[in-house]
């Protein structure tokens, strides 16, 4: 990804000017520059999804595929990047098999996808329409004729053999389930009549693109019937398609789905403590974890429609008993999740009060305010954090008379050659969690003695966690980071120094309008940014 982004200039607004003053003048603003076009891999989740979607959601899944790999922090935009290894291959295969012979060989499946009744076994009639069918929404997009007597004609040599039309059936479905039509979300593109020399998504391409945003999902019918007849490239049929999308219950999967990759929640699932270092820990934290802070993006973002600042700063979250003991709350329910006020005395509140944050930015046997600040930078700010060198010593010293507490361990360890540049960009924030050990039990002391959980973000100043949560939500950068990562999430690819105008834009609108997450993202699926692709001659 380029990362020498263009600038966007500020409107000068002068209260007086002196008469001798020359007159200014304002650069226009930087014009999209949009990105190649792509071909994303279908992630798990958008794998999981496709399968239930369009052939049922009783089938078992497949439990090992090619593992999704991140870019830009994000397992969607990763999906763009990653190549799929020989074993891969092999998976997808195995997996296309097995799906196939559990839809036909359950009749009540098959006869769900069938809109023709098959006169015997090499009814090519029936298996044609069929293999179009469902192949149209397996691809999403029209197969071609050519497509579907190929496909269709190896599947009747099966039923040729074999004897059944149950059999074609699922040899067709083989062939569907492990093309690149059905892994690849692929974008070739067509002339934009709007830019000459340019080159726009198909009706196709961008119905795949806005289901995959919206839904983590295929596009239904109604809105591949919008990409066959070419009018989902209509602004006013795009926006109320958009507006379809949003208000389905297939969007609280997609904002899970962000989420989750945004805050690499994969990784807390994962999550592992030293049982003798914390009596509370076991291996249920990890997903209870999880799903707590899931639960509070869909509280913000769908259930409530509300300021997405609250992530940071709220008092609400959701708890199950496993949570409410390290939170020393009540657990209203006796199993799963339930929403708690947390007191308002205390300085937990939000994402960052939360054990997926702080249990998954620290040590095995210790917290640790390095991860917690490179945490916050990264992901929260979207600012660049190198990883340390592979030869720098990163051990902190041990506690002594001079240092008993981590701070003062690590305060000294930032005079270490190699050590100060990135510690004193991290460092300081991650003091405000110190009051949390490593899995996210309040304390008040570190070795005995009292923690300074004093700090500052960019210059300014906080005084703890409480203080801290005030100040990141309030911030610009947290802002602009949401943004881009809704975006990347959006268009599931590395996003290019030409789109930092389209980005910067974005983020602008969802300030001003209160920062609603669902508001973001109907922008976003509306932006030229999103259905465009580059220009002749652009680098």
């Amino acid at each position: 990804m380029t990362r020498a982004y263009a600038t966007m200039v500020l409107l000068l607004t002068l209260a007086a000017c002196d008469e001798q003053t020359p007159p200014t003048t304002t650069p226009a603003p930087a014009k999209l520059q949009p990105a190649p076009a792509a071909m994303p891999r279908l992630t798990r989740a958008q794998y999981d999804n496709t399968v239930r979607d369009v052939l049922g959601d009783d089938l078992s899944l497949p439990p090992t595929l090619e593992p999704d790999v991140a870019f830009e922090h994000l397992l969607t935009v990763g999906s763009a990047v990653a190549k799929v290894s020989p074993r891969g291959v092999e998976l997808y295969e195995e997996a296309a098999r097995s799906l196939a012979a559990q839809v036909a060989g359950k009749p009540e499946r098959l006869v769900k996808l069938l809109t023709c009744k098959p006169t015997g076994p090499q009814d090519s009639a029936c298996l044609s329409q069929f293999v179009g069918e469902v192949g149209d929404r397996l691809w999403r997009r029209a197969l071609s004729p050519t497509e579907v007597a190929t496909i269709a004609a190896t599947a009747t040599k099966a039923a040729t053999a074999l004897g059944t039309f149950e059999q074609a059936a699922e040899y067709a479905l083989v062939q569907l389930l492990q093309a690149p039509g059905f892994l690849y979300r692929t974008e070739h593109g067509q002339a934009d009549p709007a830019h000459a020399g340019c080159k726009r998504l198909t009706a196709y391409e961008l119905a795949s693109r806005l289901a995959y945003f919206l839904w983590a999902g295929p596009p239904d019918a109604a809105l591949l019937a919008t990409a066959k007849d070419g009018s989902l490239h209509d602004p006013k049929v795009r926006a109320a398609q958009v507006d379809r999308l949003l208000a389905d219950p297939k969007l609280r999967r997609s904002v899970r789905n962000w989420a989750g990759e945004w805050l690499q929640l994969h990784d807390v699932a994962k999550l592992n403590k030293d049982p003798k270092v914390y009596k509370h820990f076991s291996s249920d934290l990890g997903p209870s974890a999880r799903e707590e802070t899931l639960r509070l993006v869909e509280h913000l973002a769908i259930d409530t429609d509300s300021d997405f600042r609250a992530f940071i700063t709220t008092r609400t979250t959701f708890v199950d008993r496993r949570l409410a003991a390290i939170y020393e709350v009540p657990a209203d329910n006796e199993k799963g999740h339930a929403a708690v006020t947390l007191p308002d005395y205390g300085e937990r509140r939000g994402f960052l009060g939360q054990v997926s944050f702080l249990g998954h930015a620290a040590h095995p046997v210790s917290s640790s305010p390095t991860l917690r600040g490179a945490f916050v930078r990264r992901f929260l700010l979207c600012d660049f954090v190198p990883d340390p060198p592979a030869n720098l010593n990163t051990a902190i010293p041990e506690p002594s008379p001079e240092a008993k507490t981590l701070r003062q361990r690590l305060t000294a360890h930032m005079n270490v050659p190699g050590c100060s540049s990135c510690h004193k960009t991290l460092d300081p924030i991650g003091f405000a969690f110190e009051r949390f050990d490593g899995i996210g039990r309040y304390r008040s002391k570190d070795n005995g003695e009292p923690i300074d959980t004093t700090g500052d973000l960019d210059g300014v100043p906080f005084g703890d966690l409480d203080s801290l949560a005030v100040v990141l939500a309030d911030s610009a950068k947290f802002r602009r980071c949401v943004t881009q990562k809704l975006y990347g999430y959006g268009v599931a690819r590395p996003t290019v120094a030409g789109e930092k105008s389209q980005v910067d834009a974005l983020a602008a609108t969802f300030g001003k309008n209160g920062m609603k997450v669902n508001a973001l993202m109907r922008d976003i699926a509306l932006s030229d940014g999103f259905s465009r692709l580059a220009c002749a001659g652009a680098k």
